[in-house]
């Protein structure tokens, strides 16, 4: 039975990434292992992690939920910390097969912001993919034209 860790944040490729790995996991009797992860809050933002673990939890129930109505066991996980690292973490910690993750959306601002911290941390997708040891599919946002 092939574990497949799928990272649910609420976006609409988060969405399509959870549809395609419950698609993997209907055809090959697969479990999912729902994760939600969060950037570890600086002081003063502490109020924000028991907000965050609310709607989390919310997200995460939605897509056990929708796993549940295919037939499809799962179990959910809420983490803090880097995304990639805590990704990575997750899917040793739990013997995942693949791993299914939504690349993040692309604004001008954000793009400037890889682009000057790109030699340091490198994007998520790029980390998750040469750190996990199994296979990744990133899902990429719908391009606008």
């Amino acid at each position: 039975m092939p574990r497949l860790l799928v990272v649910v944040d609420g976006t609409a490729e988060a969405a399509v990434a959870l549809d395609k790995a419950m698609d993997v996991a209907e055809a090959a009797d697969g479990e999912l292992i729902l994760l939600g992860v969060e950037s570890v809050p600086s002081g003063w933002e502490v109020h924000r992690r028991k907000k965050f673990e609310g709607v989390a939890r919310e997200m995460l129930a939605r897509a056990s939920y929708s796993a549940a109505a295919r037939g499809i066991p799962s179990s959910t996980r809420v983490e803090q910390g880097d995304k990639a690292d805590v990704i990575t973490r997750i899917a040793g910690q739990e013997h995942c097969d693949q791993i299914f993750v939504a690349e993040a959306r692309s604004t001008f601002a954000n793009r400037a912001l890889a682009a000057i911290s790109a030699a340091c941390t490198g994007r998520i997708a790029e980390r998750i993919i040469s750190d996990a040891g199994v296979p990744v599919t990133v899902v990429a946002p719908k391009a606008t034209r």
